[in-house]
């Protein structure tokens, strides 16, 4: 059963204040702010944490290579956020009249800079090298790139290890996403769109507070009404209605799509989709990455089912799941991660397993810092990185034991049970009386809500059960119309994939309900309905 947090106790008549606080946003400057965010067009290397002198460095070697007709490459990364970041900063130089092409690795080559890859452009007469969405651990291959001529200005977002590659130039914070970086840089060279800067943000997963809900505040719209063939082929493909994108369609729908031609094939075709202004072949490109995304949600899928049944095989019982097979494509493996880390919610690994190499993608739970974990064993490991919650690494296949051993022994240490209980966060009490569309109206304005800034979530108790009945393929769901205790209110609740209660529900056992708030129309009618989260009677049972 989950354990429900209250972040405000009181109930109160203050809604909108408690829900800032709550996120944080207290004083009159940041309660204005955030409800107003700023042009991010205006905002400062100071206000993102980036090193003013590194971004000036960074700008004027790029305008000498412009000016000089230098090679470049931007060295990009295979994932939505990576793809946005690689697009914004090649057609940004591309429009200053820069010698520059993009590069984007398959996922079979690995994440970030390559040896080999380097030594290649260095033959091929290129003198500059543009990292985006990642090379802040690329110590090594910095290194060697000196060695060949090759400057290399590293723009990434990753968390650094104690040491940094001796760049020509590092810009650098965990502030903003892949794209975020990348567009920052842009924007002292030349004015970039918000579109993809928009999308790679929402789709890596930011925190939509401060200079990231600028950006997606103010960008929302241009990703609506943006120009570009591609996204809007994409758009059509995928069924959405560009007036109605917001960060659920970016984050479920829009960013899959981008990400799964490298998860599946060649991530340089989303490359391309969002950067051709050729409608013909916008439209061949967003057909054959829709494809691809069936494909990917297949793998995904059957790849689920399977690595969840080894799991249960070796026990289901420690506090890491670690499960490793040669039958795994290294482009779903961090699909699989998220869903058996929330299924079971604890750490998991999915190792692609290969003959001589593996490698793998983990997704943790808050209380476990996954790639702290993970660089703890950076002595058998080969490239890896990430953040707290999510991280990817390589791995000789013959220290796959070893390292499932260790990785499993600090999991052990760090995480106690209190960390395996889910946990609901409940901004606050609420009596069914409180809810209206006034109430609806003043929600609306924290929007865009995401990571960092989630849709609030109100709790109601001893609320009777007046009807109840399950809806959808298989009576999965649970539809229920609920009334107050304390005053002749009712509402509808919609619980997904709740159906399972419904023989446990009658109007004679009170029920506590979390929910969100939503608007049902039907018929040129508006009404305001519940969205179950979860569900407790007094009984204590729950889902």
């Amino acid at each position: 059963m989950k354990k429900w947090v209250i972040l405000e106790k009181r109930k109160t008549e203050e809604i909108i204040e408690t829900l800032l606080a709550n996120r944080g946003i207290k004083t009159k400057k940041e309660i204005k702010e955030f409800l107003n965010p700023p042009d991010p067009y205006k905002l400062t290397a100071k206000d993102l944490g980036i090193n003013p002198k590194q971004l000036s460095k960074a700008v004027k070697r790029i305008k000498k290579a412009i000016k000089k007709k230098e090679k470049i490459i931007v060295y990009g990364d295979y994932d939505t956020d990576g793809v946005c970041a690689t697009a914004i900063l090649w057609e940004t130089l591309h429009k200053l009249g820069a010698n520059v092409m993009p590069f984007i690795p398959k996922r079979d080559e690995g994440y970030g800079l390559k040896v080999e890859r380097i030594e290649e452009f260095g033959k091929d007469g290129v003198s500059l090298i543009i990292t985006v969405d990642q090379g802040i651990v690329a110590l090594r291959q910095v290194e060697h790139a000196k060695k060949l001529g090759v400057d290399v200005i590293v723009t990434d977002h990753h968390i650094p290890g104690k040491e940094k590659p001796k760049a020509f130039s590092i810009v650098h914070t965990t502030k903003l996403s892949g794209s975020g970086v990348s567009w920052f840089l842009a924007k002292n060279l030349e004015e970039p769109g918000l579109d993809l800067v928009t999308i790679g943000t929402v789709s890596d997963v930011m925190p939509l507070i401060g200079v990231n809900r600028s950006i997606v505040y103010h960008g929302l719209s241009e990703v609506g009404k943006t120009k570009r063939a591609g996204l809007r082929e994409l758009y059509r493909t995928a069924g959405i209605l560009p007036g109605t994108i917001g960060t659920y369609e970016i984050g479920f729908i829009i960013g899959p799509r981008l990400n799964a031609a490298g998860r599946m094939e060649d991530p340089v075709e989303s490359l391309r989709l969002v950067c051709t202004p050729n409608l013909e072949k916008a439209k061949f490109l967003a057909q054959k990455i829709d494809e691809h995304n069936r494909q990917r949600q297949l793998l995904t899928e059957q790849t689920t089912l399977h690595a969840r049944d080894l799991w249960l095989t070796q026990g289901g019982k420690a506090k890491l799941i670690f499960v490793s097979h040669q039958s795994y494509e290294e482009g779903i493996v961090g699909l699989v991660a998220g869903k058996l880390a929330e299924e079971f919610y604890r750490p998991a690994i999915i190792v692609a397993k290969g003959e001589k190499y593996s490698r793998a993608s983990a997704r943790s739970i808050n209380g476990f810092n996954v790639v702290e974990a993970i660089r703890a064993c950076a002595d058998i490991l080969g490239p890896h990185g990430g953040h707290p919650l999510a991280a990817g690494f390589s791995v000789e296949t013959i220290k796959l034991e070893e390292l499932r051993e260790r990785l499993e022994k600090i999991a052990e240490r760090e995480i106690d049970e209190e960390k395996l209980t889910p946990v609901v966060k409940i901004d606050l009490e609420l009596d069914l009386k409180s809810i209206n569309f006034d109430l609806w109206e003043n929600l609306k304005k924290l929007e865009p809500f995401g990571f960092g800034n989630p849709e609030p979530v109100f709790l109601s108790r001893n609320l009777t059960v007046s009807d109840a009945k399950t809806v959808g393929n298989g009576n999965q769901h649970l539809k229920l119309r609920v009334a107050s205790s304390v005053s002749p209110v009712t509402f509808d609740a919609i619980g997904f994939g709740m159906g399972s209660l419904f023989s446990q529900l009658s109007p004679e056992k009170p029920v506590d309900i979390v929910y969100n708030l939503l608007v049902d129309e039907w018929n040129n009618e508006r009404r305001l309905q519940l969205k179950i989260k979860d569900l407790k009677m007094k009984n204590g049972e729950g889902i």
